[in-house]
């Protein structure tokens, strides 16, 4: 962290009340089929090929997000940003102890870096300071949250089985695509101008780099990944990695060498819950597979922290105050000081957010994640108790995220042909994974 996040917040409502410092340091970019966004909130847009054949940096620097940063320097909201003015409302606004990313994601950056961005036009270029990128789909597991355009088991799964069937809103029509008009160049990559366009970028930008993260899929499956790490030597700046963790010993051995080329090399992984719940919502999973593995990077000195990422949806929400505690146990077991968590709140696909839960059952739930913060608080960083903190005030009090135009109704039918079916195709029935209470609530759609 560069700066704290009280200067953060001051240093941003200097400039607007809706700036962001990651539409310009920050960059998620899909170089499987040509995307970006300024972080992993808004959803992608199209890299226009013409911006990209004059400019590699139009990985980055669209004239769309030029835009986007010129209302936030006018103090405009911009619809792309919804996830912040949703979580920000919810909660009165940002203070201290509950702030939205947007105040983490600008908090990376020093005041300086901050302040200099209100005094530059707002349609300048600008390197970015922290960069995700993802090279292909290529991945061993088919989360229920995932699709085909994310993972290859996914596409696989449709391009044999066929499209979900009876899907009507938006989100729900993605379970129809195997994945082939997402991914234009194949799970090789063969003639992928964003990746050759993002290798002649990287040398340009890498000595301003703070973090280079890469995601998927699953980076470890990636040739592009380890082609990456290949041209890659004592760099300066810190290099993350997300993955599922569920790997061979001589997959994690070599993770683990390469570890040793940068300052600070970080592991983010992803689990929201334990047991069949968890066997469900990401299937593949193998948890004995993802504990083992965790914990021997965690012992490993070149790695310097793992990180557990929590998706939280309308199936994982169910599991998450004993997956806390669980985290807690593990904490007390490791080296503390580099083993953390995160939550995010799922919006995409809308029939599988947690607003589409009955309030009654929405309110037991952040009471019970209330009473597993209490007595597991003194042994949480801030920002975790915020990020536990924000997502009771979410399930109290959100009924809809800003950029969801799904009726109630069609995401409850949706989420039931979907679950359905899933669990057919993954041999998973669902009165063996699912919770007492969780099935209740089920079987009431």
């Amino acid at each position: 962290m560069k700066t704290s996040y009280e200067n953060a917040l001051k240093a941003m409502n200097n400039t607007s009340t809706s700036f962001c410092a990651a539409k310009w340091y920050n960059v998620s970019i899909w170089l499987g089929n040509g995307r970006t966004a300024s972080c992993h909130h808004p959803l992608a847009h199209k890299i226009p090929d013409e911006e990209l054949a004059k400019d590699a940096s139009a990985l980055h620097n669209t004239e769309f997000k030029k835009k986007q940063r010129k209302m936030m320097l006018e103090g405009e909201r911009p619809p792309e940003c919804s996830y912040c003015w949703t979580a920000e409302d919810a909660s009165g606004g940002n203070r201290e102890g509950v702030y939205s990313d947007r105040v983490y994601q600008t908090a990376r950056y020093t005041d300086e870096e901050i302040a200099a961005l209100k005094d530059i036009p707002w349609d300048k270029n600008v390197n970015p300071k922290t960069v995700e990128i993802c090279f292909d789909n290529l991945c061993n597991l088919a989360c229920s949250y995932c699709n085909s355009e994310f993972s290859s088991t996914w596409s696989k799964d449709i391009s044999t089985n066929g499209p979900y069937k009876d899907m009507e809103t938006f989100g729900g029509k993605t379970y129809r695509q195997d994945g082939s008009l997402a991914m234009p160049f194949g799970n090789k990559n063969e003639g992928n101008i964003y990746v050759k366009r993002f290798f002649d970028w990287f040398p340009e930008i890498k000595d301003g780099l703070f973090e280079l993260r890469v995601s998927g899929g699953e980076p470890s499956r990636s040739p592009s990944f380890w082609h990456l790490l290949d041209v890659c030597e004592n760099e300066k700046f810190d290099f993350a990695v997300n993955s599922n963790l569920i790997m061979e010993d001589s997959r994690l051995q070599k993770l683990i060498a390469a570890s040793k080329k940068f300052k600070k090399f970080e592991i983010y992984t992803s689990a929201e819950c334990y047991g069949p719940l968890q066997d469900f919502v990401r299937d593949g999973f193998e948890w004995d597979v993802w504990e083992k593995n965790m914990f021997a990077l965690n012992k490993e000195d070149s790695v310097t922290t793992v990180n557990i990422m929590m998706t939280i949806s309308a199936l994982s929400v169910w599991g998450v105050a004993e997956f806390l505690e669980k985290i807690v146990q593990w904490r007390k077991s490791t080296r503390p000081d580099q083993f953390y968590m995160s939550l995010n709140i799922l919006r995409f696909p809308s029939f599988q957010s947690v607003n589409i839960i009955e309030q009654q059952y929405k309110d037991i739930l952040a009471e019970r994640i209330e009473n597993t913060l209490d007595k597991i608080k003194d042994v949480l960083r801030p920002w975790e108790i915020n990020q536990i903190t924000r997502l009771t005030k979410y399930l109290k009090n959100v009924t809809k995220s800003q950029e969801d135009n799904d009726e109630l109704g069609k995401k409850l039918t949706d989420f039931k042909n979907f679950t359905q079916q899933y669990s057919v195709r993954r041999d998973m029935p669902i009165e063996k994974h699912f919770t007492a209470e969780m099935l209740n609530w089920y079987n009431t759609i």
